[in-house]
């Protein structure tokens, strides 16, 4: 940091605050919008404007991780942060509610980037919902079979366990009255998932492609890459790997 040592004008400041602030709007897009283009190329050629945009984030719990010039400044809340997402802080969510929707959304990125290269790969992901309830029901087997050792004991993940148990209980697409999917089915589980991805500015339907498909962004790839240490989506991405090494 050179904070120290630089003497910031409070249009300095301001400005840094500003960018902060379209950081924390992950749906906007610098390339729209002047502004934010100037600031974000400002922080990218200008050291003494970056670190105050990075102090600004700190006094946050915020992260930078990224200054992309199409999806603008990427940040990541911390562990335990106030602006971090907690699925237990969801207050319309019973217990089963938030492990299928947890599981859910570690399908999502296990299926899309199940090794380090694809965090490397900017590739732009496609996914759909019943990609990602296949990928799920497929390794349930599988999954079954890990929760259980040579010896008989339960293995670790017990969260990973419990999830999939209540995962395979419900109907992959069951309708209501109204021939909508029913909440307690998991496609819309997905959906639910995959949609909140869209409001976070980590993806974009792709109705082009069909019902229920979806583009994951850049910004998607980052926020996994950043919290894929989890033990149960690193089981994930064990049998998503071993699923794509048999099909070649």
């Amino acid at each position: 940091m050179t904070t120290s040592t630089y003497a910031y004008s409070r249009a300095d400041l301001t400005d840094a605050s500003i960018l902060v602030r379209f950081g924390c709007q992950p749906r906007l897009r610098p390339l729209g919008l002047p502004q934010y283009r100037d600031l974000l190329h400002r922080y990218r050629m200008d050291g003494p404007f970056r670190d105050a945009v990075d102090a600004g984030a700190d006094g946050l719990d915020l992260d930078v991780m990224e200054a992309h010039l199409v999806e603008g400044l990427i940040l990541h809340p911390r562990e335990g942060s106030w602006l971090s997402y907690r699925l237990k802080d969801h207050p319309k969510l019973g217990v089963n509610d938030r492990l299928v929707l947890g599981l859910a959304h570690m399908a999502i990125a296990a299926r899309a980037y199940p090794s380090a290269a694809d965090f490397e790969d900017d590739t732009v992901k496609r996914i759909s919902i019943t990609d990602v309830d296949d990928f799920l029901r497929r390794l349930t087997d599988k999954l079954r079979e890990k929760a259980v050792g040579a010896d008989g004991l339960t293995l670790p993940h017990s969260e990973l366990q419990a999830a999939w148990r209540v995962y395979a209980k419900l109907s992959p697409s069951s309708l209501t009255a109204t021939k909508q999917l029913s909440r307690s089915s998991t496609q819309h589980v997905i959906r639910e998932a995959m949609d909140w991805l869209v409001e976070q500015g980590m993806a974009y339907r792709a109705g082009e492609l069909g019902p229920g498909h979806y583009r994951l962004a850049h910004r998607c790839r980052v926020q996994v890459r950043e919290a894929a240490s989890s033990a149960a989506y690193a089981a994930l991405c064990d049998l998503r790997r071993a699923h794509l090494f048999e099909e070649d």
